[in-house]
């Protein structure tokens, strides 16, 4: 090679045209111009997801497989950051869904009817009742618990088109309409992740107690045992002695 082809690759090394080949550091993935490509675009079929629809909620296959050993659910509302919190319960917790029945000794789908919480959704988000919104999973394993996200501002748009191939047949399809915000990009980078992801698991609990009608809140940095859950309507558990006191 000579000095002459030598001076072009170096030009079009320092102008950009060329790849800069590995990474000098790990670091580099970390800053703000990096994006990581959504898995809405790279073949979502296979992956953890649940669709809404005007009367129901659906966890696909590779959903529940992520509580393998569950087949109740309780869901909550993050409505300050557009979230929705799925954590694995047992059958008898009052907030309970059935999310997964067992086949062959293991989990498959269920189509969960939740005419009244979908049509709250439907109307917190906006959305349009006669589609379908469809939202990507975000697994976290915290080692005594686990927990389930979805992204509500993140949701496919999933609208049914009745179009003709030909001859008078018509055919029914769906049209897949993507979130404005991910307009002219590919994804986000992994301080963005970061801030989207992140899940507080200290639990604000408002609670009323139904012999006094006394509202009050308090912060608490674990979940609820399945004894509190079940005594929670009926105003909490008591210490014995009031109990004892008011039989008196």
């Amino acid at each position: 090679m000579d000095n002459g082809e030598r001076k072009n690759l170096d030009i079009i090394a320092e102008t950009g045209f060329k790849s800069r080949g590995g990474l000098r550091d790990y670091s580099e993935v970390e800053t703000g111009n990096i994006q990581r490509v959504l898995g809405d675009f790279l073949c979502p079929t296979f992956k953890a997801k649940i669709t809404f629809s005007f009367n129901s909620v659906t966890f696909n296959m590779a959903c529940v497989n992520l509580f393998p050993d569950d087949q109740y659910v309780v869901i909550q509302i993050d409505k300050a950051n557009l979230r929705l919190i799925v954590e694995p319960c047992v059958y008898y917790d009052r907030d309970s869904l059935k999310f997964a029945n067992i086949k062959n000794g293991k989990n498959v789908p269920r189509k969960c009817t939740t005419k009244y919480f979908s049509a709250m959704l439907y109307e917190m988000m906006n959305w349009n009742p006669a589609a379908k919104y469809r939202s990507m999973a975000i697994f976290q394993d915290w080692g005594d618990k686990k927990t389930i996200v979805f992204n509500l501002d993140e949701c496919l748009q999933l609208v049914p088109e009745t179009i003709e191939v030909g001859d008078g047949i018509q055919k029914t399809t769906t049209r897949i309409n993507m979130p404005e915000n991910w307009r002219g990009r590919f994804g986000y980078t992994l301080a963005e992740l970061g801030a989207r992801n992140k899940l507080d698991t200290a639990t604000t609990l408002i609670t009323i107690d139904n012999k006094t009608g006394e509202r009050y809140s308090r912060v608490v940095p674990k979940l609820p045992t399945p004894e509190e859950l079940i005594h929670r309507p009926y105003g909490g558990i008591r210490e014995r002695q009031e109990i004892e006191d008011e039989d008196e």
